[in-house]
């Protein structure tokens, strides 16, 4: 696959972020340091990438990728 210069503006809009509370075991610092941040992309729905791309990351993150 060739290289492609993303416009990164507008994947970064495509994105979706939100922060919550970790699960697992705490410790002294569980109530200070104990978050996570999620990212959502809607590959199939993406305006920005190509379908070649589109179909790279559903190949290489099919393990990681759901419903939601």
């Amino acid at each position: 696959m060739e290289n492609i210069k993303l416009n990164t503006s507008s994947l970064l809009d495509e994105c979706r972020y939100s922060a919550s509370r970790a699960s697992g075991p705490g410790g002294q610092n569980v109530n200070k340091v104990s978050t996570k941040v999620e990212l959502k992309f809607n590959i199939p729905g993406s305006k920005v990438l190509s379908k070649e791309q589109k179909e790279l990351l559903m190949d290489k993150l099919h393990s990681r990728i759901n419903s939601e």
